[in-house]
């Protein structure tokens, strides 16, 4: 069973766990000798492994008074690497996991006290306390085992927030039609846009993952590809649902129109494909437009819109609401809940409490100060980057994973987990400020919870960890064939290669086999509304 942990194409962070800084720093509260020696913090992360000789890393160390050893591993080795370092004993001092992550791995982290947290860790604890709510006793829940606290965050508040879409209103100008908001309407900008550029095709998805593939359309129809949504009072499953047939009808019509990029599932192997389709004139708009993007020039420099307004100087672009069906009712999103992630220390710190101290009061520092913020994301100013309108801005040289690596910065922030919001108000670009407070955070906002069903909320039941049967057994495991043959059935009815009546029969077998009893238990252990 697959479950969201990111939606960022970034998202989407979907398979790495946390990246995490550690240091340390002098507590007068700690009972020990100081030692004259720098510590040693070993740090597994992921992606970018910083060049321990850069002169970002040789600052950061000067500023926290540690030697950092980090280890990183690209994205789909992390689990793998991880679970060699659970296997062998020897665990990093600070690592990543998820809610999810499994019984070896928690066993394996020091265990916490709230109030430790909130001594050594101060602004990441106050961090958290303004955004979990009244959730609070059940994140810590989450995050524990057999009533220890294993493990701490202070919330992926980037994540949390759903992207949008970015649309090239220069060619719904060209083509006479005004923003599409219905399904219908999309029926009549797609076909005129096929008459005008019989060549393209104006859906060609963004990369990031199978999940990812026509949500957007998918919204409307209050589904999304493999999710567990929570709706009349219950937690359903998204492929079950009768939206999901009536999308699969609706975009089988607009494949075998032309509309949707024949080759739009292969380019989930080329993470580049679906931008470059976009920026070279081959779409009508691109999805998974984060709210950290821009939509009006002057465009810095390497975005999306540089390069589409370089080819195009009068392309424009302008954010598309979600489509509905036009009966009333909302567009679902998929947002990544914020407190999926954990840091965790190693077990072993719990014999040194000292050290433990140390290492949570520099991570504190690193998030919650943006001087050292900025040190580590950014790198070292008018090198690495350059102020534009007061925000930080990387030099095109410098934006790529490999040149991050060698100048040592970038590394702790793959997705995981937030800055302090003392800091984003210091160090966000205006315009991303902009962005989230006029179509998140207004009421009337495109992308606001007044008009989109966010999957992922406080104040509803979502499943967040394993699902099992009453006696014990773990349906997830039982359910990897069915969700395997959903992915290709899936793709197959919108290509035309099945029929929905192929559709009907693999549903009706995988509800009497297994998925009703995973959708029953699903609801016993996490519908607690």
């Amino acid at each position: 069973m697959k479950f969201v942990k990111s939606v960022s194409a970034s998202l989407v962070l979907t398979t790495a766990a946390v990246a995490v800084l550690a240091g340390c720093s002098t507590s007068s509260t700690d009972t020990k000798k100081e030692t004259t020696e720098r510590p040693t913090i070993n740090i597994f992360t992921n992606r970018i492994q910083p060049n321990p000789n850069s002169e970002v890393i040789r600052q950061l160390n000067e500023k926290l008074g540690v030697d950092l050893k980090i280890t990183a591993v690209p994205d789909a080795d992390y689990d793998t690497k991880l679970n060699l370092f659970v296997a062998s004993g020897e665990m990093p001092d600070v690592y990543g996991g998820y809610v999810t992550s499994s019984k070896a791995l928690f066993d394996s982290a020091a265990s916490l006290t709230e109030d430790e947290v909130k001594q050594y860790a101060p602004n990441i604890y106050a961090s958290f306390i303004s955004r979990v709510g009244n959730q609070k006793s059940h994140i810590l829940d989450l995050w524990s085992r057999d009533g220890k606290l294993k493990g701490f965050n202070n919330g992926a508040l980037g994540n949390s927030l759903p992207y949008g879409v970015a649309i090239r209103s220069d060619i719904l100008k060209e083509l006479g039609v005004s923003m599409p908001k219905t399904i219908a309407d999309w029926d009549i900008v797609l076909k005129k846009y096929k008459e005008k550029y019989p060549n393209n095709y104006p859906i060609t998805v963004q990369n990031g993952g199978e999940a990812q593939a026509m949500y957007y359309f998918l919204s409307a129809f209050g589904v999304r590809r493999d999710a567990w949504i929570y709706k009349d009072n219950q937690i359903q499953y998204a492929p079950f649902m009768p939206g999901m047939r009536e999308a699969l009808i609706q975009l089988n019509k607009w494949y075998k129109a032309g509309y949707i990029n024949p080759e739009y599932y292969t380019m989930y192997q080329n993470t580049s494909a679906p931008a470059d389709e976009f920026v070279n004139n081959n779409a009508l708009f691109y999805q998974y437009y984060n709210t950290t993007l821009q939509i009006n020039p002057p465009f810095d420099e390497g975005s999306i819109g540089a390069k589409l307004t370089a080819k195009y100087p009068n392309a424009k672009l302008d954010w598309a609401p979600l489509p509905t069906l036009g009966d009333g009712s909302k567009p679902v999103v998929a947002n990544a809940p914020m407190f999926t992630n954990i840091v965790f220390f190693n077990k072993k710190l719990e014999k040194d409490r000292d050290k433990l101290h140390k290492i949570m009061t520099a991570w504190d520092k690193i998030f919650s100060d943006p001087e050292l913020f900025t040190l580590a994301k950014y790198g070292l100013k008018d090198t690495h980057y350059t102020l534009v309108n007061g925000a930080p801005v990387t030099k095109q040289e410098f934006s790529t994973n490999d040149a991050k690596a060698k100048e040592g910065f970038g590394w702790p922030f793959n997705g995981g987990f937030d800055a302090t919001d003392d800091v984003n108000a210091k160090i966000l670009p205006t315009f991303v400020k902009e962005n989230r407070q006029k179509l998140l955070f207004d009421d009337n906002g495109l992308y606001s919870k007044k008009n989109i069903d966010y999957l992922v909320t406080t104040d509803k039941p979502t499943v967040e960890g394993p699902i099992t049967s009453e006696s014990g057994e773990n349906l997830d495991g039982k359910n990897q064939t069915y969700a395997t043959q959903w992915n290709t059935m899936y793709t197959s009815v919108i290509v035309g290669e099945k029929s929905i009546t192929d559709f009907d029969a693999f549903i009706a077998d995988w509800r009497k086999q297994l998925g009703d009893e995973l959708v029953k238990n699903a609801n016993r252990l996490y519908n607690k509304k």
